[in-house]
Formats: C-alpha cells, structure tokens, sequence
C-alpha cells in the first residue's frame, strides 16, 4: 500500500494565509503573533465517521500539539451545526455532504479553504467542483457515492444494455416484481434523477463551467416532460410502483422478489447477509437517449467561519485529511469510494462491488448544492408518484411540479 505520512513540524503558510483570511475573531488584519489559540479543535461528525475520527486524529495531535475532540451528532447534525453556528457557537470543523455547502455558504457559516494545484489535481475532479461555491471551494472532499443497478445473477445472468432490457430479464426472472427502485407515495427525486436525466431532463441550468442558474429550471424542459411522461408509462406497466418505498425495496431484492434493484452502498450489508450471488453494475439508460446519470454525493469537511482555531482547522483539513491512510480507514468503514485518486487506487484493488458503483459513476452529476435545490425535492416527487399512478399525464405532473419549483425559488 502507497501511504502518505503528515509530517508536519510547523503549521503551514497555506493554513496560515486561509486562516488570516477568513478565520479571525473580528473583521481586522491579523497575523500568527497576535492569534490567540483554543489549544482544542472541535470536530462534529455523524456516527459513522466519529469511531475512525477519533482512532486517527491522535497523529495530528503529536504532531501539532493540538488536542482534537471529535463529537458525535446522531441524525441531526446538519441543523445542530446550522444553529450553533449562527450563534457564534459550535466546532471548528464540520463532516457532512457536499449539498449543504450552498446553503451553509449563503448564511456564512464556513470559511473557504485554498487547497493547491497539485492537491486538487490528487482529487477527484468532480469532488472538488461538488464543493465549490461561486468560484469558492469551501470543503475538502474524502468519499463519493451514487446509486448503481444490483443484479441477482441467479435470476438475471447478463448485465442489461439498456432499461428495456432491463424490463425484459426482470419480467423473464419471474419474479413478483420486475425492478424495485424506491418511489413511494410521495415519490423520490434522488432515485428517480438517473431516469429523469437519460430522457434529457435537468433540474437547473449548468452555464459550462459547473455554476448552476436557479431561475432556469428544466423540470418542464422538452427532456423533463419525456421523463415524467416515461414515469407514467412505466407506472402503468407496474414496472415502477408508489408501494415500493425505502421499507421494502431492498427486503424484497433480499427475498428473490426481483432480479433488479437501483440503490447505493448501503443496501449492500443486506445483500450481502442474505448471501445472494449478485452483481453491481451502471444504470442503463433508455434505448437511444442518453446514459442514465445518478447524482454525485460527495462527503467532506467544512472549517467554520466561526471557527475559535481557525489556522489549525484549515491545516488539519488541507493537508491531514489529504492523506491516504485516512481516506483509506474512512471509506473502510463507510464502504465508499475515496475522493483521494491514490486512496481510491487502494480501496478498490480487488473490490468488485466498489469498482461497480464507481462504473456507475462514471456519468454521474454533483447533486446541486444552490440553496434553490431544497426548493426541488417535494415538488418533483409529488409529481413523479402522481404520474406513476396515473393521477396526472407526465406533461401535467412536469408542468406543475416545475411551476413549484419556480414560485419557491422566486
């Protein structure tokens, strides 16, 4: 294994630069003499993260002489963080997705972070545009993750080309269930986007260089009515089903209910346990549209604006984190893919079911992080279930949720 040691015996001119920058107490010049330091970092982190965080940060502590608390924050972490940083309260660092960067950017509540040419070209080129706002990056990226098709192999040998081959096996499987895919009775815009996207649909206009405008929706767009038009077809087909919902998808793809299911990592412990002979493999997309292309979630972390040690929250985030025995432990216990190409390498040397998701990645989209994007979710899952049961045509639930999309935005 390729291992990249901290080695750190003063704290950086980079960490030093981003911290005079943005992360001082009050609004004036300063500089390391007339800093006055915590002696503590504060770290929040969810369940998952903590163990290893807390294994791993004992190294930056020798070698900084800074004592690192890692906090666990269970289910609410995004919000915890939120309030008590408006409050001037709160970590100096924060792990979580690469979502929240828009919104927590627009309330000021993190401080940019200036990582090098060499160690944004060591990273995952999506991950690092995931984490941009405005031309800012503002979190350092460490794991990606996006849906991919899990196969039973015993009931569907071949990997299908394309999602009307995809029908086909699951209907030849037979099986009670051609595919489950989580939609439920208020749809799901995350699992439905990969479909949503191969028929030409976009949520917000990207201008070409990643910026999103948030008065452009497509939801409407002549792709997105194809879409929500194609959500209707499959609905009636039974192919796509409101009842299949996030209690049922991956337990009946457990029971040999189906051959097919669209999900993410996460489902594959069940999987796993059940003992099932499986495989992962990309989305196809529809015959003769484009590739189905799930969205991107990548996690990070954030320095806070507020941050009470600010120098030693951008070093350990620019350089710490960066390194591969880190990303490596992270996504051992995560089960995702490192945004750090060397760690990457690493982890998914003999890993078939990490090569597969990451196969399925390989067309996949950041998910937005502008704020208007929280204006999306209900709107277009309310649409996708209406049209998958029959309540409305595509082009009315298209039509209606964009307008929704709008009215919030605006």
């Amino acid at each position: 294994m390729r291992r990249r040691t901290l080695g750190i015996t003063a704290v950086s001119a980079a960490a030093l630069g981003a911290a005079a920058a943005c992360g001082s107490d009050d609004d004036s010049p300063s500089d390391d003499s007339t800093q006055s330091f915590s002696g503590e970092l504060v770290i929040w982190a969810d369940e998952t993260r903590t163990p290893v965080l807390k294994e791993f940060v004992k190294n930056f502590e020798d070698s900084v002489g800074v004592k690192v608390t890692v906090e666990e924050h269970v289910e609410s972490l995004r919000e915890d963080f939120l309030t008590a940083a408006e409050q001037g309260q709160g970590p100096d660092i924060i792990v979580g997705a690469h979502d929240w960067s828009g919104q927590y950017a627009a309330d000021g509540v993190i401080a940019p972070i200036t990582l090098s040419a060499d160690q944004q070209a060591a990273l995952n080129e999506a991950s690092v545009k995931a984490f941009t706002v405005d031309g800012n990056l503002y979190g350092v990226p460490y794991a990606l993750e996006n849906l991919g098709l899990i196969r039973n192999t015993d009931l569907a040998p071949e990997a299908p080309a394309t999602f009307e081959e995809l029908i086909s096996a699951g209907e030849a499987a037979g099986t009670q269930e051609v595919l489950t895919m989580e939609v439920g009775v208020d749809g799901n815009a995350y699992s439905a986007y990969p479909l949503f996207a191969s028929m030409g649909g976009y949520l917000f206009k990207d201008d070409g260089t990643g910026t999103l405008d948030p008065n452009d929706v497509g939801v409407d767009s002549e792709g997105g009515i194809a879409a929500f038009e194609k959500f209707a077809e499959l609905g009636e087909a039974g192919v796509l089903k409101t009842t299949i919902d996030s209690s049922n998808t991956i337990p009946f793809f457990v029971d040999g209910k189906t051959a097919f299911m669209i999900s993410g990592p996460w489902a594959l412990t069940d999987v796993q346990g059940a003992g099932l002979n499986y495989e992962v493999t990309a989305i196809p997309g529809f015959e003769g549209e484009g590739p189905a292309s799930p969205f991107l979630g990548v996690q990070g972390f954030y320095v806070s604006a507020t941050a009470k040690n600010a120098v030693f929250a951008q070093e350990f985030v620019t350089n710490y984190v960066l390194t591969e025995d880190l990303q490596v432990s992270l996504a051992e216990a995560g089960g995702r893919l490192p945004a750090l190409t060397t760690a990457a390498e690493v982890f998914s040397e003999g890993n078939e079911d990490v090569q597969g998701f990451a196969a399925a990645g390989e067309n996949a989209v950041p998910m937005p992080n502008i704020p208007a994007m929280n204006a999306v979710w209900e709107p277009f899952g309310r649409a996708q279930a209406d049209a998958v049961d029959g309540v409305s045509t595509g082009e009315e639930a298209a039509t209606t949720a964009a307008q929704s999309i709008r009215d919030a935005v605006s």
